[in-house]
C-alpha cells in the first residue's frame, strides 16, 4: 500500500512541511505543554486537567464511534483533547520528522505507522491484555512485521466478502449459497452469467478495483505473492497457478459477466455504486461497506453470502486500523488511560453499536436489532476464519514497502487485453525481485 520514507536528505523538507500542516490542522484545545503525570494512592495516572494529543487520518464527524467513545473517555476523566489531521498517507511522510523533532502525538489512529516503525512505539501488550483480541486481527492489523511486537491493537477491524441481489437471485431461480455448502470460483462465475440472463440486471460478478480484492482469488486457488525462503522471500506472483487465476478472471471480463471497462482503465466508476444501483448481482466488496448498503439500497433487498472455495480453499484479507502509542509522546501515560478504559468490554461493546462493524474482540460483537442484519453480520464474522496463511506469508514481507500499485496495473493491463496474464505477472514478478533483491521463485 504505501512506502516507508528514509531519504535523510528530505529530513528538512519533511519537518518544513509538518510545521505548515500541524498549523492548519484543526483541535478542539491547544492548552499549551501538559502538565507533568502524577501517580494517585491507587496506582491509577491522575488525567484530570491534562491534554491529551490525538492524530487522526481524517477529520472525525460527531458520529464518528471513535471520536464518540473518545469524547465520552475525556469528559469522563477531565481530559482536554487537542486533535489533529493527518492522512494515513501523509503520515508515512511525516511520521520520521516527528519523532526526530520529538514533536509526537500521544495517540495515532493508524494502519500502519506502529508495523513500519515498531521501535518508536509502545508494546501494547504491556498496555491492555491481548489474549482478548481476535489473533487474526492482532496478526494483520496490529503487529510488527519483523517479531512478535504488538505495537498497535485494531480499533478498527474490517474483512473482504461478498454481497448479493436477493431480488435477482429469486428472478434466475439462483439458489443462494451457505455457510454450509458454499459455491466454488467456477460456479459463482457461471451462476452470476446465469443471473445475469434471467435476473434483471446487466452484469453478474463486480469486483472493487483493488489488488486486495483480486487476491482473494489468489489465495483461494493456492497462490501467493511470495513464498518463504529462511529468513528472506522469494517472489512467487507468476506461478503457473497465479497466472491461471488471472487468465480465468481477464475471461470474467471479456465475457462480460463482469465490469470490464471499470477493471480495464477503461472507466473510473465506483462497482459499488452500481451493485447499490441495481445493476451488479453479486459485488466483492468488504464489511465496511455494509452500513450504507443499508441506508443507500432502496430498489432491492441484499444480503451478504460466503465466500466461495477455490482450488484450495476459501479466502478472505482482513484489515484495518490500530491505536498506536509513540514511545517518546509526553503524555503517552494518558493515552494508555484511554486505551485501557476503550477496550473493556463494557465500553467497547457501545463503541461497537455506534461503529456497526466487525470486533477485534473475542467475546464481544456487535448487535444488530434486525433479524437480517444479524444472519448477515454472522456470516461476515464467518470470513475471519478464512484468512489464509499465504495471506500472512505475504503480509510478513512487507512487500508493499517494494512495490503496490504497479500490481494492480498490470492485473488491468492483463484485463484490457494489452498484455497476456503471463506477461503481465512475470513483469510485475521481475519488477518486484529487482526492487526488493528477493530472486524469483519460478
Amino acid at each position: 500500500m504505501m512506502k516507508k520514507t528514509s531519504k535523510m536528505a528530505a529530513a528538512g523538507v519533511l519537518a518544513a512541511m509538518m510545521a505548515l500542516s500541524l498549523a492548519a490542522c484543526g483541535g478542539s484545545s491547544n492548552s499549551g505543554a501538559p502538565a507533568p503525570a502524577e501517580t494517585q494512592a491507587d496506582g491509577s495516572v491522575k488525567t484530570e486537567g491534562r491534554t491529551m494529543k490525538v492524530l487522526n487520518p481524517e477529520e472525525p464527524g460527531a458520529e464518528d464511534a471513535l471520536n464518540k467513545a473518545m469524547d465520552a473517555w475525556a469528559a469522563e476523566a477531565g481530559v482536554t483533547l487537542d486533535k489533529m489531521v493527518i492522512s494515513h498517507d501523509d503520515q508515512l511522510t511525516k511520521f520520521p520528522s516527528m519523532a526526530k523533532n520529538k514533536d509526537l502525538p500521544d495517540l495515532i489512529q493508524t494502519t500502519r505507522l506502529h508495523q513500519l516503525y515498531p521501535e518508536e512505539f509502545v508494546d501494547m501488550s504491556t498496555v491492555v491484555d491481548t489474549s482478548l483480541f481476535e489473533e487474526s486481527a492482532l496478526k494483520i492489523v496490529g503487529k510488527d512485521y519483523k517479531s512478535d511486537k504488538i505495537s498497535g491493537l485494531p480499533s478498527q477491524f474490517t474483512t473482504t466478502n461478498f454481497y448479493y441481489n436477493k431480488d435477482a437471485f429469486a428472478a434466475a431461480g439462483v439458489e443462494v449459497p451457505t455457510v454450509e455448502n458454499p459455491w466454488t470460483w467456477d460456479e459463482l462465475y457461471e451462476n452470476a452469467a446465469k443471473i445475469q440472463a434471467g435476473g434483471n440486471i446487466k452484469y453478474g460478478f463486480a469486483a472493487d478495483v483493488s489488488r486486495a480484492r483480486y487476491d482473494i482469488l489468489m489465495y483461494a486457488n493456492g497462490g501467493s505473492l511470495t513464498v518463504k525462503d529462511g529468513d528472506s522471500f522469494k517472489v512467487a506472483v507468476n506461478s503457473p497457478a497465479n497466472v491461471s487465476t488471472l487468465e480465468q478472471f481477464v475471461k470474467a471480463n471479456e465475457d462480460g459477466v463482469m465490469t470490464k471497462a471499470i477493471w480495464a482503465g477503461g472507466s473510473t466508476d465506483n462497482p459499488v455504486e452500481y451493485f447499490k444501483n441495481g445493476d451488479v448481482a453479486i459485488l466483492l466488496s468488504g464489511s465496511w461497506n455494509y452500513n450504507s448498503m443499508t441506508t443507500d439500497i432502496t430498489k432491492f433487498q441484499f444480503g451478504v453470502m460466503p465466500s466461495p472455495k477455490g482450488t484450495v480453499s476459501q479466502a478472505a484479507i482482513i484489515g484495518g486500523s490500530a491505536l498506536a502509542i509513540p514511545e517518546n509522546a509526553k503524555n503517552k501515560d494518558l493515552a494508555e488511560e484511554f486505551v485501557k478504559w476503550f477496550f473493556e468490554e463494557g465500553n467497547f461493546k457501545n463503541y461497537l453499536q455506534d461503529d456497526k462493524g466487525l470486533s477485534a474482540l473475542k467475546n464481544v460483537v456487535y448487535e444488530p436489532s434486525d433479524e437480517g442484519a444479524a444472519a448477515d453480520y454472522k456470516i461476515l464474522q464467518e470470513e475471519v476464519g478464512y484468512v489464509t496463511d499465504t495471506f500472512m506469508v505475504d503480509e510478513s514481507s512487507a512487500w508493499r514497502t517494494y512495490k503496490d500499485n504497479e500490481y494492480r496495473d498490470y492485473i488491468k493491463r492483463a484485463v484490457s487485453g494489452e498484455l497476456s496474464a503471463k506477461d503481465a505477472l512475470d513483469s510485475f514478478a521481475k519488477e518486484l525481485s529487482e526492487s526488493s533483491g528477493w530472486s524469483i521463485a519460478e
